[in-house]
């Protein structure tokens, strides 16, 4: 979990978030390179790549790689340096806050840049050398403004959530593999609009193909595999709203200005509240408090200390191994 101005990535295993709580993380990286982390993305080799919207040379944003074996002494080093680095040249063409991130299969790292709105992906063999790169693929789009969370489906077609525009956005696994190594403007296979969409910030698909978009106005929003086919304005199929929460320290709600979910192993949805309580919640809906609308309390809500230690305005989420 990328703590948004922690700054710090937090790992919470799964005894420590089996009960509602404020559980201290069972790891937490405070590198100092990190500045403004927000998407996070492991790669075939369990190392653990964060974009960050911010650094501290450029203020443009940087991409950090932290290996596996790093993330594996965090018990005892909670504030390495990068492996490995991606930067802007001084250009402020390359990168320009970074945040959703994403592998393809065949080890391609997309990275979604807010400020500059477009697209880039980096080969494998850049990632390896890191650095000051062009990245290998810069898509741009008459459809971007402000393109936050991204995510691969069941057939590698890249979803995007565009933020601005207020759309969802797809290019399907054809066109990106035809954008593959090149540069220039290519518009999205499909594009999603819906009423009930007011701040759209990050997506996740469950496992029968239902996308699940977290919006800031305090929902989550599902819709039907069957509808994502083609361009349209669509109408969720579940629409979540939020409810009070008792936490250890007063009262919250179960969402909160949510900006990131992800589905764990055992289906269960989790949401990053951005704002909630002291600095930030998760908060846990399983699969049958999702199959129809509704108002449920979360199953497990793991609130921020009062400190902002464990959760300071967390991010958007996802699921890796364990150290």
């Amino acid at each position: 979990m990328p703590n948004l101005f922690g700054p710090s990535v937090n790992e919470f295993d799964p005894p420590a978030r089996a009960a509602s709580g404020n559980p201290p993380p069972q790891f937490s990286n405070e590198s100092a390179f990190l500045l403004l982390p927000a998407g996070l993305a492991f790669d075939s080799s369990q190392n653990l790549w964060v974009a960050n919207c911010s650094d501290r040379t450029l203020a443009t944003g940087a991409i950090a790689e932290f290996t596996a074996a790093q993330l594996a002494n965090l018990g005892s080093n909670s504030m390495p340096d990068p492996n490995k680095t991606l930067l802007d040249d001084g250009s402020l063409t390359i990168l320009g806050c970074p945040w959703g991130a994403q592998f393809d299969a065949a080890g391609n790292l997309w990275i979604t840049n807010r400020a500059l709105s477009n697209l880039v992906s980096y080969s494998p063999a850049q990632l390896a050398v890191g650095g000051a790169l062009t990245p290998d693929t810069t898509i741009t789009s008459t459809s971007f403004d402000s393109p936050r969370g991204i995510v691969f489906d069941a057939s590698s077609n890249l979803w995007i959530v565009e933020n601005q525009n207020q759309q969802i956005l797809a290019y399907k696994a054809a066109t990106l593999a035809a954008a593959l190594g090149h540069s220039g403007q290519v518009n999205p296979d499909i594009t999603i609009s819906s009423s009930s969409f007011g701040d759209p910030r990050a997506i996740a698909f469950d496992g029968t193909g239902d996308l699940w978009l977290a919006d800031a106005t305090g929902k989550l929003l599902e819709f039907a595999a069957a509808d994502l086919g083609m361009s349209g304005t669509l109408t969720p199929k579940v629409i979540i709203t939020a409810t009070p929460v008792v936490t250890l320290d007063g009262i919250a709600l179960s969402l909160d200005f949510p900006e990131g979910v992800a589905f764990d192993p055992a289906g269960n949805l989790w949401v990053a509240n951005l704002e909630s309580d002291n600095a930030g919640s998760l908060a846990e809906f399983t699969a049958s408090q999702l199959a129809s609308s509704g108002s449920p309390s979360p199953a497990v809500f793991l609130d921020s200390d009062i400190f902002g230690i464990n959760i300071n305005q967390p991010s958007l989420l996802t699921f890796g191994p364990i150290p």
